[in-house]
């Protein structure tokens, strides 16, 4: 868990020469995609992590 506040609120790092969406929800998800074959259950958490701030923004 403390993992996962600790992304929420630092500064993710693009990777070479694709640009970055805005936003927090969907710097989540990609971080989801990016992790979702190695472990699943981090891609998870991180999907509901976005899920969970739409949810606090909206």
């Amino acid at each position: 868990m403390l993992t996962l506040l600790n992304q929420l609120f630092s500064p993710a790092k693009p990777a070479a020469g694709v640009p970055s969406r805005q936003g927090v929800a969907s710097n989540l998800m990609d971080r989801a995609e990016a992790c979702a074959g190695q472990d699943p259950q981090r891609a998870a958490e991180l999907r509901q992590a976005a899920v969970a701030y739409l949810g606090v923004v909206r």
